[in-house]
Formats: C-alpha cells, structure tokens, sequence
C-alpha cells in the first residue's frame, strides 16, 4: 500500500544522445588507399596495385589545364631561362660563330641579371619603349661615342696613362678617364629620358633604367672582348702557351659577372639623377656627385682588376647599391625637405612665373 505523504520519483532522465554530425559541412576526403588481398605471385601483386591507384588524383589533367600555368609571369620566365640554351643548341648546332654564340650568351645573362635588378629595385611601372631606348642607344650609339672620346686629346692622354706601370697616375687614369667617360655616356639616355621627356621621376626608376643601360654597355663590350679572347686563346693554344680552362674562365667572367659590376656602378649614378629631380635647384651638384662616386668605383676596380683587392671592390659596390635601396625612402625625403625649403628662400619676386 503506498504511502500518500511520499512523493513520486522523478522520471529517470533519457541518456545523452551523441550530437549529430553536419555532414554536409564536412569536407569530403578520399578514401584511403587499400591493400588488395596479397597473392602469392609477385607479378600479380604488383598489377593489382597499379589497378588500385587513382589515376585521376595522381595526374589531375583537367585541373592542370584550367590552372593554365603557362600564362603567369614566373613561368613564362621560368621557360624561357631553362629552354634558351637548348634552342640556341638546336638552332645552331655546330655552326656557331663566336660573335652571334658571345651575343646570344650575354644577352641571356643580361635578360637574367635585369630581372634579379627589377626585383631588388622595384621601381614601379616600367615602359617598354624606354627600355628600348635605353639597350639600343647604349649598346651602339653608347660604345660608338665611348671610341671617339678615347681620340680626344685630353682623354686620349687618361686613357693612355692606364697601360702605365701601377702607379697613382694610373689610377687617376682608370677614374677620370675610362670611369668618367663610361659611366657618364652609360647615363645619357637616362638623363634624356628624365629631364627631357620626364619619363622617369623617382630615383627608383631613375636607377633601374640606368642599371639596364649599364646592363647593355657591358654585353657589348664583352662580345667585343670575347672575339679578342677566341683569337688570343686560338694562337697560345696553338703554342702551348694558355689551355682553354683560361679561355673559359675569361669568358664567363665578361659575360657574366662584368655586365652586372656594370649595371651596380650606373645604378648608382642613375640613383643620383633620380635625387636631381626632386631637387633641381642643386641638379648639377647632384649629378656630379652620382658620376663622381660611380666613376671612382668603377675606376679602382678596373685598377686592381686580377687581383683580390678587385673582388672586395666589386662586393663593396654591390652593398654600396642595395645600400642606396634600402635607405632610398629616407633619402628621398629629406632632399625633397631641402628642395621644398630652398624654393621657400627664394623672394617672391624672384619666383619664375
């Protein structure tokens, strides 16, 4: 008989249930490869794991396709650096002469070098036309106009003063002579390019545009020199005196390493254009200034060129370079400061109008 004063019990609660599971926000995974069933035949095993492999994941085609690789930018590069040489094989086989073989080899590696100087630069938007403008003026009308100032009387004279034994007059020779007249016929279209048509108006640009032109005077005058070297190589191989490791060496030197030394001593010139013009009031000064310092790296390292002390040099220009990129910012704003001051100063009625 039940107690009417107790109380029911409560109703025992129902067990927790798990939660349910989205499904559809799960992404799907394939399944895991399985083993088949192992046979005692070696052979047949070896079938049936190649049946059992996906085919569709492992060489996903439609996915490649419609990735389209072949239209990005690095890829395009990619190609082309890998498969140049292999088409100037196939395109001349054994029938290469020196010059176009110099030509095509340099200009390979100044296409190489001019991108490594875009990614260090990175001076914006580059047009086209003007490196045109920059690569075939400096590689003909640029080398042609370095010739005919060797014949002045004076530069004749600097120029002549580097066959001397080493000595101070030798360096000065290398420096206001062959650095002088390089790099400042190396920045003339740059200076065209700036001043004259205002296409370049950051210091940024100002250097890479310059760094190409460097890039360009150097293939050519390592074509110049390879022609030479083929020819020296050629007689003291003939006499025993050279073997051709030299001859290679000498080669990947010219080709390779002296275009981009090159570009570093423009770029630095080029830079200094590019501060000249956020600053015209002190343009002069700021371009003699950039030639100055380009020439007397350019000038000690032709000076100590085969030697060791030539390599701390070229490393120092190399930094130098970068240097002058990564503090770009800063010195630009504080020559724009100076520049904004200057024109400040000037009276009123002084202002042009």
């Amino acid at each position: 008989m039940t107690d009417p004063n107790q109380t029911a019990a409560p109703a025992p609660s129902p067990p927790l249930a798990m939660p349910q599971r989205d499904t559809a926000a799960v992404p799907s995974v394939p399944a895991p490869l399985v083993a088949a069933p192992r046979s005692e035949r070696p052979l047949q095993n070896l079938i049936d794991d190649f049946k059992a492999l996906p085919f569709d994941i492992l060489f996903p085609v439609k996915r490649w396709l419609g990735d389209q690789p072949w239209k990005m930018r690095w890829v395009q590069a990619l190609l082309f650096f890998a498969l140049f040489p292999l088409s100037l094989s196939r395109l001349w086989g054994s029938d290469a002469e020196i010059h176009d073989a110099a030509w095509a080899i340099g200009t390979y590696f100044a296409l190489l070098w001019g991108y490594v100087l875009w990614t260090l630069v990175q001076p914006g938007t580059i047009k086209r036309r003007n490196l045109l403008i920059t690569c075939t003026f400096t590689a003909i009308v640029g080398v042609l106009l370095v010739l005919f100032l060797q014949t002045l009387p004076f530069i004749s004279v600097l120029y002549d003063a580097t066959e001397w034994s080493f000595s101070p007059a030798r360096l000065v020779g290398f420096v206001a002579g062959v650095g002088v007249v390089e790099e400042g016929v190396k920045l003339l279209p740059i200076f065209w390019l700036a001043v004259k048509l205002r296409e370049i108006r950051t210091p940024r640009e100002a250097a890479f545009y310059a760094g190409i032109s460097g890039l360009a005077f150097g293939v050519a005058e390592a074509v110049a020199y390879s022609i030479n070297y083929t020819d020296i190589n050629t007689v003291g191989m003939a006499y025993g005196v050279v073997g051709s490791g030299n001859y290679v060496v000498m080669e990947f030197l010219r080709l390779i390493s002296l275009p981009f030394l090159h570009c570093v001593f423009s770029g630095i010139a080029g830079y200094y254009l590019g501060l000249s013009l956020l600053a015209p009031q002190r343009r002069t000064a700021l371009l003699l200034l950039g030639l100055g310092v380009a020439a007397i790296i350019h000038g000690l390292y032709d000076f100590l060129a085969g030697s060791w002390l030539a390599l701390a040099v070229s490393a120092l220009s190399i930094l130098v370079f970068v240097a002058y990129l990564r503090s770009a910012e800063h010195i630009t704003q504080h020559i724009t400061g100076q520049a904004e001051l200057a024109h400040a100063e000037i009276p009123t009625e002084e202002l042009p109008t």
